[in-house]
């Protein structure tokens, strides 16, 4: 027997409209019975109309006072409400005389239309009406018709639908979506969490439908594909990194030995950039920070050592925060980090701060903030991007960077610890960049929660 899980949807959606059917079916006739035996209007109208007949047959057969009253005592006990008819109402009494006359005008009088019946549901009652019938030339019969509330009819007419269709849809529907859409949505959710960033080799589970798994598969082998062409060309780029450390070397030591000062300066700044976009580009490339085991430092110490560097160099750096605070992480890859953000800060802005505060939980919450233009929040996105630069939009100061501080920086701190780092703006100008580092036991809980997906 086929696994109704992992069958195809097409199977899965044919079940579910046969068990719909029989669900119906089994429902009708478990309630049809009951709602239309005691409740349906057109029976009782029928009913109504034949005793009316039989009513009016035997006063026609009459010839004296005595078996007029036993008839019309007889309608009674048949719960027929008639009276005779006076002269005046004798001119006025319409005759009967073909088959189906008498059903025809109690229906007329009994069964409103849409409208109708929808004003005499909001009345609460139907309105009574009395059928006057000619029985011969000098006689007639005053018929006074039952008042029947509009909710007798109606509402098993709702009932009965709501029983049939709107609870078995419903309960199709819900079950349906759990079944059908649970795994679709679990692929979606793999599917996010997934990234290029991890070594899973197969985040998407191959489980539910046949096409989901059949998707599953398809894309997990698209990934491991796309994962070794990424894994091919980063170690590509970083051996030739590495090569043209040789070749600059050499020329480092040229132009040392260049007679002309001019010269040797300029050739000596352009080899020295040259070895910066190497080191930028070799950091970015193979994770060398994220390797390093985490361990519990004074992350205050560490930033007060960085805001000194700095202005020891010339470049107005410093730092508020609490004189000690520990937390667990992988020292030199937050010195990059921070170095990385307060090196682009400085490029444009001659003031910056470094701000530590404790967060929940055991984490921490390192802020560096600058005085310089800022970035407008589609910049902001973009400046994540490798190779992105913003010079356009922050035009003061000098000199410009390769566009990988902050994606490192952000790598760092998403990929390494878990964390998150954020711009936003700095009132009245400028830019804040905030990181969120976890608590040492939350990165150890997203690594193990990345090593069980494996």
């Amino acid at each position: 027997m086929i696994n109704f899980r992992t069958a195809s949807i097409r199977t899965q959606i044919l079940v579910l409209a046969t068990l719909l059917t029989v669900l119906v079916s089994v429902v009708a006739t478990l309630s049809e019975p009951y709602i239309y035996g005691r409740h349906d209007k057109g029976i009782q109208i029928g009913l109504l109309a034949g005793r009316i007949e039989l009513v009016m047959d035997q006063f026609r057969r009459t010839r004296t006072e005595e078996e007029e009253a036993a008839v019309l005592s007889s309608a009674a006990t048949l719960g027929i409400q008639v009276e005779k008819a006076s002269p005046e109402q004798v001119r006025d009494a319409d005759s009967a005389d073909k088959p189906g006359d008498i059903l025809i005008r109690v229906r007329a009088l009994l069964e409103g239309g849409f409208f109708q019946t929808i004003e005499w549901l909001l009345a609460g009652a139907s309105q009574s009406h009395v059928l006057l019938l000619k029985v011969d030339a000098t006689r007639a019969l005053v018929f006074h018709m039952p008042v029947f509330s509009p909710y007798l009819w109606l509402l098993p007419a709702v009932a009965s639908g709501v029983l049939k269709i709107v609870i078995p849809l419903a309960l199709l529907a819900y079950f349906s979506s759990r079944l059908i859409t649970h795994p679709v949505a679990r692929f979606a959710a793999a599917a996010e969490e997934a990234s290029m960033d991890d070594n899973l080799e197969k985040p998407f589970a191959t489980e539910g439908a046949a096409e989901i798994r059949s998707l599953a598969t398809s894309l997990n082998i698209m990934r491991s594909r796309i994962l070794e062409m990424v894994d091919s060309r980063t170690r590509m780029l970083s051996s030739i990194s590495h090569d043209l450390r040789t070749p600059l070397t050499r020329l480092r030591m040229r132009a040392e030995h260049c007679a002309q000062p001019d010269l040797q300066r300029q050739m000596l700044a352009d080899i020295t950039t040259l070895g910066n976009m190497i080191d930028e580009s070799l950091a970015f490339l193979t994770n060398a920070y994220h390797s390093v085991p985490s361990r519990k430092v004074d992350i205050s110490s560490l930033l007060q050592t960085i805001a000194t560097d700095f202005s020891e160099t010339g470049i107005d750096v410093s730092f508020s925060g609490p004189r000690r605070l520990t937390c667990i992480c992988r020292p030199e890859s937050i010195t990059r980090a921070v170095n990385n953000l307060v090196e682009n800060a400085s490029r444009y802005a001659n003031h910056i701060e470094i701000e530590l505060q404790s967060a929940a939980e055991g984490g921490v919450l390192i802020r560096v903030s600058d005085n310089g233009p800022g970035l407008s929040d589609e910049l902001k996105a973009r400046a994540l991007e490798p190779f992105f630069k913003v010079d356009k939009a922050r035009t003061t100061g000098t000199g410009g960077g390769f566009g990988l501080g902050l994606p490192t920086a952000e790598g760092i701190v998403r990929k390494g610890h878990g964390g998150r780092m954020t711009l936003s703006d700095r009132k009245p100008h400028g830019l804040i960049v905030e990181i969120n580092l976890p608590s040492g036991r939350e990165q150890s809980e997203v690594r193990l929660a990345g090593a069980s997906r494996r």
